[in-house]
């Protein structure tokens, strides 16, 4: 695939209450085109099963790649992908990707007052920020990819679009 050909697409991961919805609303707002990969998957049926112990779908990796792979040349210029699990996205479509950060207790509150999850998925959660599963996950599986990280524990939604958007201006 000729990466000339696709937009330029910047990832949005971090685990679940980090910002990575609220961030890709005001994005959309601004007029930008954001793709939910969750939203994604689910509606073009991308997962083979239900994991009823942790609450989610298994996704069917390969299809998946493939589906983004023909979504992404539906778009022009630029492309935000948002979703906890963004690493599934094929690296050649990649031209950066944001990692969004919580502390691990203002994280615990935000999911326990906004989500719907178990105490058991909350934890996981909560384990996962802290082993920085989303950042170790795009780093490996895009290693080429410059990735930026940014806490949003204190900042407000405007203040962490201001910075996903000075650099990509800047990188223009």
């Amino acid at each position: 695939m000729n990466k000339s050909l696709l937009p330029k697409v910047i990832l949005i991961s971090g685990t679940p209450g980090v910002g990575k919805t609220t961030i890709s609303d005001l994005l959309r707002k601004q007029g930008y085109q954001v793709l939910s990969l969750n939203e994604f998957i689910l509606a073009n049926g991308l997962f083979f099963g239900l994991d009823l112990s942790r609450d989610s779908v298994i996704v069917d990796e390969e299809i998946l790649q493939s589906k983004l792979l023909e979504e992404i040349k539906c778009f022009s210029d630029l492309l935000f992908i948002e979703g906890h699990n963004a690493e599934l996205v094929p690296s050649n479509s990649i031209d950066s990707a944001f990692v969004l950060r919580c502390n691990s207790g203002i994280l615990r509150e935000r999911l326990e007052s906004s989500r719907d999850y178990s105490k058991n998925k909350i934890e996981e959660n909560i384990n996962a920020e802290i082993m920085d599963e989303c950042l170790l996950a795009i780093k490996y599986h895009h290693s080429s990819t410059k990735v930026f990280e940014i806490d949003t524990t204190t900042l407000t939604p405007h203040a962490i679009v201001n910075k996903i958007l000075n650099y990509i201006t800047e990188k223009i």
